[in-house]
């Protein structure tokens, strides 16, 4: 039987984690093994098939550990991960988030004979990491790995030509839970919501002036934002700042988005650059119309426009809340937009035929 060990900060809180909780799930469903080896234990994680080994590095939870972490602790961490690695003995490492490359990387030296590792790349690799040198190790560990996996064919293209053999496009599986969502609205209005970190990538500030262009002349709109990030006091102060508390509101963290995408009008993405983005996906797969940037990489390969939703370019304001208010106009057009979405994520996308490819693709690889 084939171990494979997935490595990911936790299983919470975002994309790269809720992709390694479902092919995890679908891996131990194959009959292979599965491990996952996460830095912390997070609050409310994704739930985990009971065939799925988790191992918490730290053995702490999120708060403390990141009380106790420091250079030295870092370099405990890459010593328990080591000797999970010598412990396991997997057949295959993913390293999900290229942070997590990194400490693959550093606590695999001098195991011999070591397991196949391949590298993964779970954003756009133009924009991240920003840091040039930590860009240049990420480069360096993708030319020397025996495979790695992207999401899309710009992502690939970023890399040398030489490299192309070994670069792999795996796009994001979704949950089945998604396609089984049936779309309700429960409530009066007009209900907007969108999802993903609190951070500068996500590009919130054009959402919500878009957004206000929108509601000058739609008193029945309403936006809700979830997620949480370093971004969410500069975001409350331009809501306010804008006058609307009563028509925006930032929800934090849920562990319901799929319910609530069944319950929305229309799903939002902003976002400056991404790698695939997962909470698109989803929304597509549960039937909710989406509208989108353009950005680098991902949703030109989700969102064919005017057919599975619509696309506007990335920073255009006013062509946002011109999508927004034609969203708003034409709520049969939408709707079967997002039906359209949601055939294309199932043609595409189930968790069970991205499970396969990653196998096929792991197993046919050679050191």
């Amino acid at each position: 039987m084939k171990k494979y060990l997935f490595v990911v900060p936790s299983l919470s809180h975002g994309g790269a984690e809720r992709v390694v909780s479902i092919l995890a799930d679908q891996t131990a469903k194959s009959g292979r093994e599965a491990v996952v080896a996460v830095h912390f234990e997070a609050d409310d994680p994704y739930a985990a098939d009971g065939r799925v080994r988790v191992i918490n590095l730290s053995g702490l939870r999120e708060a403390q550990y990141r009380e106790r972490f420091s250079a030295p602790y870092f370099l405990y961490l890459i010593h328990r991960l080591r000797r999970v690695i010598a412990e396991e003995h997997p057949d295959y490492i993913l390293p999900f988030l290229w942070t997590t490359c990194i400490r693959v990387d550093l606590a695999r030296r001098f195991l011999q004979p070591g397991p196949v590792i391949l590298q993964t790349v779970r954003n756009n690799p133009e924009s991240f990491p920003e840091n040039r040198w930590l860009k240049l190790y990420r480069n360096h560990l993708v030319a020397k790995a025996p495979g790695t996996i992207v999401q899309t064919e710009r992502q690939k293209a970023y890399f040398p030509k030489r490299h192309h053999d070994r670069i792999h496009i795996l796009p994001n599986p979704v949950s089945d839970e998604a396609f089984g969502i049936n779309r309700t609205r429960p409530r009066a209005g007009y209900r907007i919501v969108a999802a993903g970190r609190l951070e500068r990538q996500k590009n919130y500030p054009l959402l919500i002036r878009a957004f206000r262009d929108v509601s000058e002349s739609q008193p029945e709109i309403y936006l809700e934002i979830f997620g949480f990030g370093s971004q969410e006091t500069a975001l409350r102060e331009e809501i306010a700042n804008l006058g609307l508390e009563h028509r925006i509101t930032l929800k934090g963290r849920s562990s319901r988005l799929q319910e609530i995408y069944g319950e929305a009008d229309l799903y939002v993405m902003t976002s400056d650059f991404e790698g695939m983005p997962n909470t698109l996906m989803e929304a597509m797969a549960c039937g909710l119309p989406c509208i989108s940037t353009d950005c680098p990489t991902g949703p030109s390969d989700l969102i064919r426009d005017g057919e599975t939703g619509l696309i506007v370019p990335v920073g255009d304001r006013s062509g946002l809340a011109k999508a927004m208010a034609y969203a708003l106009e034409n709520q049969a057009d939408m709707e079967r937009m997002g039906a359209a979405g949601r055939k294309y994520m199932q043609e595409r996308y189930r968790a069970d035929r991205i499970g396969r490819r990653l196998w096929e693709l792991c197993e046919r690889i050679e050191l």
